[in-house]
């Protein structure tokens, strides 16, 4: 659901990124608490047409009053470009709740952070909060073209000075240090085997830390990550892409009942619940947000985008509903986070 948010203040972090701080009112405190590396979902009128984003949260619960998101501006992005030029404190967006799974996990392993650009915002949030809340160690490399392009640059070098002891703080620029390489990632995977490993960027840099890390000995069970970007694959495949007959109907188990819905060839499980009446989680509906991730309990789908899910989720049989079209004559699932 979404709800009208005051904008008490729009800060900027460099030329290309704002950083939208909200004031949450008493009333709805509870439901806009959050977990560190989540994000909210914004909806603004562009032109006459509603349109939705998901934005991580900078902020970090705990150490900030106020929830935080920060908006790099994208070249031909609708949303981001509306907000960074319009959007002023005292004015008022429509915001979803915080959803999101690239959280803290429970163990005291340390923690090996790799951001590029914008990738930073989640991380920040996670950085800010093993800091303040855990003992575990922490290393971050981040990626971006030049000094001037930093975000949060002051404040991560505020924390470090604060945590020298736990923090370390490598920055790396393409235009002095050359693009980063595999072979830097594997130095750190290598020098971090043990440590729970947190990765978010555009897809080649998700892509080459992720590959890396694995040859240099990181379990793949260690490695979270968070795309924010979409790839080519992204877009729902067609109805003629799916091979197989389709059901007649699906099964849906959401906060512990059962339903038995309606299918109709060429639409997606989500799109199938949703037509259905069921208040299921969901966000992008783009495949990277995971919001509506669910576990498949029979049958088999096609997926055309699963960017949000590990190689560990998969194995186990996890999938995106927004993503799922059924190949099978029998399909059941539960969504995870309801």
């Amino acid at each position: 659901m979404f709800h009208s948010l005051c904008v008490a203040a729009v800060v900027e972090e460099t030329p290309d990124a704002r950083s939208i701080v909200f004031d949450v009112p008493p009333a709805l405190r509870g439901e806009f608490a959050y977990l560190a590396g989540q994000f909210l979902t914004v909806r603004v009128d562009c032109d006459g047409e509603l349109l939705q984003r998901c934005y991580s949260l900078s902020s970090a619960p705990g150490c900030d009053e106020d929830p935080r998101v920060t908006v790099k501006r994208v070249k031909g992005g609708r949303v981001s470009n509306w907000l960074l030029a319009r959007l002023r404190a005292g004015d008022r967006v429509d915001v979803m709740g915080p959803q999101g799974r690239f959280v803290l996990d429970q163990t005291d392993a340390p923690l090996l952070f790799f951001a590029a650009g914008s990738g930073v915002t989640p991380i920040l949030s996670l950085l800010k909060t093993a800091l303040t809340t855990t003992s575990r160690s922490a290393t971050l490399l981040y990626a971006n073209r030049s000094a001037d392009s930093v975000i949060f640059r002051d404040e991560l070098a505020s924390l470090q000075r604060a945590s020298s002891q736990r923090l370390r703080v490598v920055h790396r620029f393409d235009g002095e240090h050359g693009p980063l390489d595999e072979r830097s990632v594997r130095a750190l995977g290598a020098e971090h085997r043990s440590a729970s490993c947190y990765v978010c960027g555009p897809g080649p840099f998700m892509g080459l830390v992720e590959r890396a890390l694995v040859e240099s000995g990181v379990e793949t069970e260690r490695i979270r990550t968070e795309r924010f970007a979409l790839g080519a694959t992204a877009s729902p495949a067609s109805p003629s892409q799916v091979n197989g007959a389709a059901p007649e109907y699906v099964d849906v188990e959401l906060r512990g009942s059962r339903h038995r819905v309606a299918y109709r060839s060429g639409q997606t499980l989500l799109q199938a619940a949703r037509d259905a009446g069921l208040d299921a989680p969901y966000s992008c509906e783009e495949g990277f947000c995971g919001c509506c991730a669910a576990d498949l309990l029979e049958g088999k789908v096609s997926m055309a985008a699963d960017d949000a899910l590990s190689e560990a989720e998969k194995r186990r049989g996890m999938i995106l509903p927004c993503q799922s079209r059924p190949v099978t004559a029998r399909c059941t699932f539960r969504f995870v986070d309801s």
